[in-house]
């Protein structure tokens, strides 16, 4: 789209690297902001700048030159690491980024959070996260916290914010808790109980959500300015192992043999005793989907798993 230059964070990511694809596909003009141990080549219409988040370096300048909209992904997901490092990468750097950013006078930031925001039992998905209690999970945490920094430096500016928060995200190439679960399914003859539930949205339609926000279709641009990324179904434990197994198994697992089998897994991976069944059994916010100007998603895990070979 002329006038338009998309500058992104987190380009090596899980979505990360399919934002960096699409928007090339596309022929939008990018720029690239990376640690330079992640150093990729430039965009064939774009460049790559180095800024290491973690570092409290300066960033490059003339980096937010020209630029009409900012897609934050980079951050710390997901991993075995410090409170303090969630709150140094996914809170300060976010905030420094969007200082400078706003300081710069970029029309538009569009931040990537987290759908862990918000509480299981919340009645409105939407709100500003400082109406709704500190998540406990130190990543959520960690978002909760950058959100409310964000909307404060942001309420303040003549800049535009939106913030997406995104379900559990799945592809054919699986990351993080679901390819742990697609692993054991190869040879775990049961499906998994039904436990937990959580809302998850497929990686090209959140691609495709984050690319309409940066072109101003939707998102601030809108009139929305916080959105949720969902594919509109409520999946617990069964249902993800079904549609991951396409249902070839013996029948559901009784919750005392998951919990045991989870046991074996803590203890083999090193991890706190309980770990693996809390993870499965946690309850996340769920609900229909919503309703994003601009957008609507366009497959269910089932869908997915059904057409596609799905790869751990």
């Amino acid at each position: 789209m002329p006038g338009v230059l998309i500058l992104q964070t987190g380009a090596t990511g899980y979505v990360g690297a399919a934002l960096r694809a699409a928007l090339e596909q596309q022929g939008q003009s990018l720029r690239l902001l990376e640690r330079a141990a992640d150093a990729i080549s430039a965009a064939p219409r774009g460049e790559s700048q180095q800024w290491d988040m973690a570092s409290g370096d300066d960033l490059p300048k003339g980096v937010f030159d020209g630029v009409t909209a900012i897609i934050h992904c980079a951050g710390l997901a997901h991993r075995h690491a410090d409170e303090r490092d969630y709150q140094r990468l996914n809170v300060e750097a976010t905030s420094d980024l969007a200082r400078c950013a706003i300081e710069a006078g970029v029309p538009h930031f569009v931040y990537v959070s987290s759908l862990n925001v918000v509480p299981a039992e919340a009645v409105s998905p939407r709100n500003p996260a400082h109406l709704y209690p500190e998540p406990k999970e130190c990543y959520a945490a960690s978002k909760w916290r950058a959100e409310q920094s964000l909307r404060e430096m942001f309420a303040e500016s003549h800049c535009r914010l939106t913030v997406v928060r995104p379900g559990l995200v799945y592809d054919i190439e699986l990351t993080a808790n679901l390819k742990m679960v697609n692993k054991v399914l190869r040879w775990w003859p049961w499906l998994l109980p039904s436990v937990g539930h959580r809302s998850m949205v497929a990686r090209g339609d959140l691609v495709a959500l984050l690319i309409n926000c940066a072109l101003g279709e939707a998102g601030a641009p809108a009139g929305e300015e916080t959105l949720l990324a969902t594919d509109g179904a409520v999946y617990d434990a069964e249902r993800i192992s079904r549609a991951l197994s396409q249902g070839m198994k013996w029948g559901v697992m009784p919750q005392w043999l998951c919990r045991l089998a989870g046991r074996v897994l803590d203890w083999k991976k090193g991890s706190e005793p309980g770990s693996h069944w809390r993870s499965l059994s946690a309850n996340h916010w769920s609900g229909d989907a919503p309703v994003v100007t601009g957008w609507q998603p366009s497959v269910t895990l089932e869908s997915l798993a059904s057409s596609e070979t799905v790869r751990s």
